[in-house]
């Protein structure tokens, strides 16, 4: 699908890593530059995982002769992906200028910790520390007060699929204009994609801003239920209106005399009866439900091996494991299932003749200005990847029913999925909606829905009903559970794959009950694996003039998500960081610490830093959290960084407001303040990308129900009474 493009990867971090594994598996050939001796990180599960099909090149390129032999290969590369921070690239000779005066063709990506325009772009890119300072911490539920580290990476998972996308943006504008240059992004800006579900004020309407939480526990346990023997299941009823009581089991259960009409009496009936029965009842009622199950047990769920989801490797250093594969499904060939190289292996072999011709334009103002996107999606496993495009400047036209999409009730989670689009509002369930969706999908060059195939079927939106109006359009679609196997039409909500995915286990700390995940981390990274396949397909369908069909699901990017763990060759699990129990982080030198007046992060992963730390607290590790307790914040993360330890102080108390009342975000476009005609003016996290020499394109705030339908219209040419018939007929709204 990428047509081979070429890419030197030089990272050691997770976000570059998975970037680059992503764009290798869907066509790239890319070349991983390695330290002599190799990455440390080999013989790892994660190092297999995140490797795989890639080339391997050791080179020290801080001498000379090392950085003559990165440049060679820079000269026949199509992009560089890298996590140096500015000064670092500049002492390298990589920085955006000199690369840009010796390779104009080459497109750059950085990821840092903080934006590459921010004042702690220097600072440490180590995922704890950065969500420390942006005041993610603040956001996390937990079983205690104060700050919760999370257990998943939600920064540095999305940052990567940020990097592919930027990267695939910034070579669409090259085959334009014949010119590369940087598609920068980083953690923090990975994190405000997460928190933009959290995270909003307006100025009036029916939405109230968050209330300041209160200092204390806060554990979510929403539809999540204990069963007999100990077991947890979650389900996701989201209308709050099932009734437990046409449930056959929990007839059975009645007869005892348990009164299910009170929280506690409805907990107590689940833990009566084993978790399958209760399982099997739901999922009869076609209500959405799955186990709660530890980390990595995904890789073996039924669903997951049918579609694809995991793949067996023959690994080099760890022989024949079953691994988590990417998540997409395309009528491309894709390259998976390759094994990460041997050291040095491949690395002598040059990059081959790009076969895409560029070409000689002007510079366009924005990264996709005049790309044409269709969104048909509701919720937001998949409307936020074609939001995230308008931002970037396409032109994205949401089509939803005449009542509007069904995510509207839930205010923010519909601002920050709908942001950069037009509203058309379209009833497709009539057949004269379909000459107007035909001119739509003739006009478009992607198009995209995350219905459940059976009704999309009705609809006349399966792939072969799309192209019947443009046999080259690329089509985009996220399902809950793949299109294979038993489940294929199943519905799938972004908690219940939270469960199968070990995260409610993993979040909620080493030996707590699992836990709700507040925010939609499963829905999106669905929505990033969608906005990587929609942007591969753009890519594509510009180079080769053909739309490629791609497919990513909830299910598909659960199991993606346990990139840290793999089934070894016994069938045993691999073995990766926990949660300490207290939530506090993953061990003395990697945790939050409570100062007497604050927290602070640490983050201290070398000898040397370790070191530094027990300079400061101690020689004793247990007793590092009662040293911390008898100083103030401001003198522990003074002494810490005399000490060469990485720390911050924890942004905790009222993070949203402080993020919004920060004059410095809005300087630096990390917020948005775009007026919309219910809500008044909408603030939401902003640019998700830093592209230094081109603006993004966020001017425009979610749309109101068909608030351009008559303006659409009249693009695809409709007349002025054509309008008022469709409108009339209650086609149009």
């Amino acid at each position: 699908m990428l047509n081979d493009l070429r890419i030197v990867e030089m990272s050691e971090g997770m976000a570059a890593q998975v970037a680059g594994l992503m764009l290798c598996e869907i066509g790239a050939d890319v070349l991983k530059i390695e330290r002599p001796g190799g990455e440390p990180a080999r013989g790892s599960a994660h190092f297999a995982n995140w490797n795989r099909g890639k080339r391997s090149l050791e080179l020290d390129f801080t001498t000379a002769e090392g950085l003559a032999s990165l440049k060679a290969r820079l000269a026949g590369a199509d992009v560089l992906l890298h996590q140096f921070t500015p000064g670092m690239a500049s002492a390298y000779g990589l920085d955006d200028a000199s690369l840009a005066a010796e390779f104009p063709q080459l497109v750059v990506c950085g990821i840092t910790g903080s934006p590459y325009n921010h004042p702690d772009v220097e600072r440490s890119d180590d995922e704890l520390l950065v969500a420390a300072r942006l005041g993610a911490l603040y956001e996390n539920d937990g079983y205690r007060g104060g700050p919760i580290v999370w257990r998943y990476r939600a920064g540095g998972w999305a940052a990567a699929h940020l990097a592919a996308a930027g990267i695939l943006a910034r070579l669409v504008m090259r085959l334009e204009s014949g010119k590369g240059g940087p598609a920068h992004t980083s953690i923090l800006q990975g994190y405000l994609i997460m928190q933009s579900l959290l995270w909003g004020r307006n100025s009036e309407g029916p939405m109230p801003d968050p209330p300041i939480f209160p200092f204390g526990p806060r554990p979510q346990s929403m539809q999540l239920f204990e069963c007999q023997g100990g077991d947890y299941m979650q389900v996701m009823d989201p209308t709050r209106q099932f009734d437990w009581a046409s449930l056959p089991t929990m007839w059975d259960v009645l007869a005892e005399g348990l009164d299910i009409d009170t929280e506690e009496g409805l907990r107590e009936a689940f833990r009566r009866r084993p978790r399958d029965v209760w399982v099997a009842d739901l999922r009869a009622a076609d209500v959405a439900v799955e186990p709660s199950l530890p980390m990595g047990e995904v890789l073996r769920h039924e669903e997951a091996v049918t579609n694809g989801y995991v793949v067996e490797v023959d690994d080099p250093e760890l022989g024949h494991t079953i691994q988590p594969n990417i998540p997409f499904h395309s009528d491309a060939p894709l390259k998976t299932g390759r094994p990460a190289p041997r050291r040095g292996e491949g690395g002598e072999r040059a990059f081959a003749p790009s076969p895409v011709a560029l070409g000689k334009g002007a510079d366009a103002p924005h990264p996709l200005a005049g790309a044409r996107v269709i969104d048909l999606g509701m919720f937001l496993a998949g409307p936020m990847a074609p939001s995230m495009m308008g931002d970037m400047g396409a032109d994205v036209i949401k089509i939803e029913a005449l009542t509007g999409d069904r995510v509207r009730f839930m205010h923010r989670y519909y601002q920050a999925a709908s942001r950069s689009k037009r509203s058309i509002a379209l009833d497709l369930t009539k057949p004269e909606a379909q000459e107007i969706l035909a001119r739509l999908v003739k006009w478009a060059e992607v198009v995209h829905h995350n219905m459940r195939f059976k009704g999309a079927e009705k609809l006349g939106l399966t792939e072969e009903g799309l192209k019947r109006y443009n046999p080259e359009v690329a089509f985009s679609y996220v399902s809950a559970y793949g299109q294979k196997g038993a489940r294929g039409n199943w519905p799938g909500y972004d908690s219940i794959f939270n469960a199968i995915a070990g995260w409610e286990f993993e979040n909620a700390g080493e030996g707590n009950p699992p836990m709700f995940n507040r925010p939609g981390t499963m829905d999106v990274m669905s929505a990033l694996s969608c906005l990587v396949g929609c942007m591969a397909s753009l890519y594509a369908k510009r180079a080769t003039g053909k739309g490629y069909m791609t497919q990513t699901s909830l299910l598909g990017v659960s199991v993606f998500s346990q990139g840290e763990h793999l089934i070894l060759p016994d069938g045993s699990m691999s073995h990766t960081t926990r949660l300490n129990h207290d939530q506090t982080g993953f061990g003395p030198y990697h945790r939050i610490f409570e100062a007497s007046d604050h927290w602070i992060a640490i983050a201290a992963h070398s000898d040397t830093e370790q070191a530094g730390v027990r300079s400061v607290l101690g020689g004793d590790e247990a007793g590092f959290a009662a040293a911390a307790k008898a100083r103030t914040a401001a003198d522990l993360l003074a002494a810490l960084e005399k000490a060469g330890v990485p720390s911050d102080l924890v942004t905790f108390e009222n993070a949203m407001y402080r993020f919004f009342d920060n004059p410095l975000n809005r300087e630096l476009g990390l917020i948005s303040a775009l007026p919309h005609p219910e809500y008044g003016i909408v603030e939401q996290p902003g640019a998700f990308w830093c592209f230094p020499d081109i603006e993004m394109k966020i001017d425009r705030c979610c749309p109101a129900i068909g608030q351009h339908t008559d303006e659409i219209m009249r693009e695809m040419g409709f007349s002025d009474a054509e309008i008022a018939s469709y409108r009339e007929r209650k086609i149009i709204g």
